[in-house]
């Protein structure tokens, strides 16, 4: 047996072409894996084109609370509603999403303020002093101003619109109409 046979393929005759020499193998696998990876970034004269973007996120919709006026001013100062949307003290299964509102009551009147961290989007918890985010451990004053990062420190939270259903009625969050966070109803 000769040094190019072995005993799994029998000896070529001379002068027939095996095919591919290891040269030529590689240098037609690595001209292959180029053009599937030139394809793949955009490439390949077919034009280059975007993904198609997310669709927009749904219209926001008002929270009607189960809230009067009345009934929350004459709570005192600090009393704060509860109107999120994730278990309190997780992070959110997906950052970004919406966490909800607090209905907040200070001295000077009733405002609402959005319930994800500015950090990276977790759900916000009412603490002694204010509120935290359990993710990372940011921390906001009972306005939603960030006191502790690693959120934006005095970054403040996206405020709402609260206004009564009719008067005298429930008050509504509207998060289509965002205010300045010094806004509030009295």
């Amino acid at each position: 047996m000769s040094r190019s046979e072995s005993p799994a393929s029998p000896a070529m005759p001379a002068g027939s072409s095996s095919g591919l020499d290891r040269r030529e193998f590689c240098a037609c696998a690595l001209a292959v894996a180029a053009a599937a990876a030139a394809v793949s970034c955009g490439g390949g004269g077919g034009g280059y084109s975007n993904p198609a973007p997310p669709p927009p996120p749904p219209p926001l919709s008002p929270i009607t609370t189960s809230e009067t006026k009345t009934s929350l001013l004459g709570q005192p100062s600090g009393t704060v509603r509860d109107y999120t949307t994730t278990t309190s003290g997780s992070c959110p299964l997906v950052f970004g999403s919406p966490q909800g509102y607090y209905l907040v009551r200070d001295s000077a009147g009733i405002y609402a303020f959005n319930a994800s961290c500015l950090h990276q989007g977790g759900h916000i918890n009412p603490t002694q002093t204010g509120f935290g985010c359990p993710c990372h451990g940011s921390q906001y004053d009972l306005n939603g101003t960030v006191t502790q990062g690693p959120a934006p420190v005095g970054s403040t939270l996206q405020h709402y619109q609260v206004a009564e259903s009719t008067p005298g009625g429930v008050l509504v969050i509207d998060p289509s109409k965002p205010v300045s966070a010094t806004t509030r109803l009295t």
